[in-house]
């Protein structure tokens, strides 16, 4: 009885599953009404720039390079969780995202900063926190880092050290927070991300399975922004456990990018981006109501304790006869 409620509910999450898979770029003005890139971000020569390359007029105003912020999510919502989402029992979706970025300085003598993350937010919004430039990355700012009400997942590739980094060239995932969950530093590997006076393009992969609740990072330098792809490396640079459902609280998520500049300025631009996901219909087939969830658990745990039982009775009876024949 057991395995067959457990089998119709795996049906039933199955059902309602579908996938969702798109290539964007070049990136131009057709874009904007997809994306919708706010505050400095922009999209120029086939190029996402999330923060600018160059001082330029808005309005009768120059725009500075330093404390730039710029962030542009994919409008198109994903439901990554059902309603009544349980960790024991349900499943998350998964999803695959491959983009080819660099993080440029802007001349030869200066100091790149800060850095470029890939993003997982809720709910949408057009706006970006206040002061969320320089360390933040976009994503919070000092009065809401920490905070679960973010809603917000990012995998950070970062190049500027704080206290709390491990170094100056690294990937981290953070949850809610600037400060990483995990970290891994990326010049053992090779990799520079932002070497003073060059620019280097990179290939990442951030692949997340929603049945074991793993997220892996994955990262190749390519010779040139329109030169050949390499494959995927067969060891992440990153791996973590990771559950969509506890941290994204909201009914739907958003994909996109987000990046910052600070006293240090770069270039954070994004040439290509290739999306796969997941995600549920609720319309399609209704969501196993709460109680049968809890009846699962329920005999699921009874189902536990009857084999442990029956284990233990049996092993003392196994010892029993053996203890009666040896007498």
């Amino acid at each position: 009885m057991i395995a067959a409620m457990l089998l119709c509910f795996t049906a039933v999450t199955a059902q309602n599953l579908k996938t969702f898979t798109a290539t964007y770029g070049p990136f131009n003005y057709t874009y904007f009404d997809i994306f919708g890139p706010k505050n400095s971000a922009n999209m120029s020569n086939g190029v996402l720039q999330l923060t600018p390359n160059s001082a330029y007029l808005e309005g009768s105003s120059a725009m500075p390079l330093v404390n730039q912020v710029g962030r542009t999510l994919l409008k198109r919502p994903f439901m990554l969780s059902e309603p009544g989402y349980n960790k024991t029992l349900d499943r998350v979706a998964s999803f695959n995202s491959s983009f080819l970025f660099s993080v440029c300085p802007l001349g030869s003598n200066t100091t790149p900063g800060e850095g470029l993350a890939f993003i997982i937010a809720q709910p949408f919004k057009y706006w970006l926190p206040s002061k969320s430039f320089g360390q933040y990355l976009g994503l919070i700012n000092p009065n809401t880092d920490g905070d679960t009400a973010n809603s917000l997942v990012a995998i950070e590739f970062d190049n500027v050290k704080q206290e709390f980094d491990p170094d100056a060239n690294h990937v981290g995932l953070n949850i809610n927070s600037i400060r990483s969950n995990v970290t891994a530093s990326l010049t053992p590997l090779g990799i520079e991300l932002a070497p003073d006076g060059e620019a280097r393009f990179y290939n990442a992969w951030v692949q997340y399975d929603g049945v074991s609740k793993v997220i892996e990072v994955y990262i190749a330098r390519q010779a040139e922004h329109d030169g050949e792809t390499p494959s995927r490396p067969d060891t992440p640079v990153l791996k973590s456990n990771l559950d969509l459902g506890e941290v994204l609280k909201y009914q739907y998520s958003y994909f996109g990018f987000s990046a910052s500049t600070g006293n240090n300025v770069q270039l954070n631009s994004i040439y290509r981006w290739n999306l796969t996901v997941e995600y549920f219909v609720e319309e399609m087939t209704p969501n196993p109501p709460p109680w049968l969830k809890t009846l699962l658990v329920v005999e699921f745990s009874l189902l536990v304790i009857g084999v442990a039982v029956t284990g233990y009775y049996y092993l003392y009876k196994k010892r029993s006869m053996a203890h009666f024949k040896s007498v």
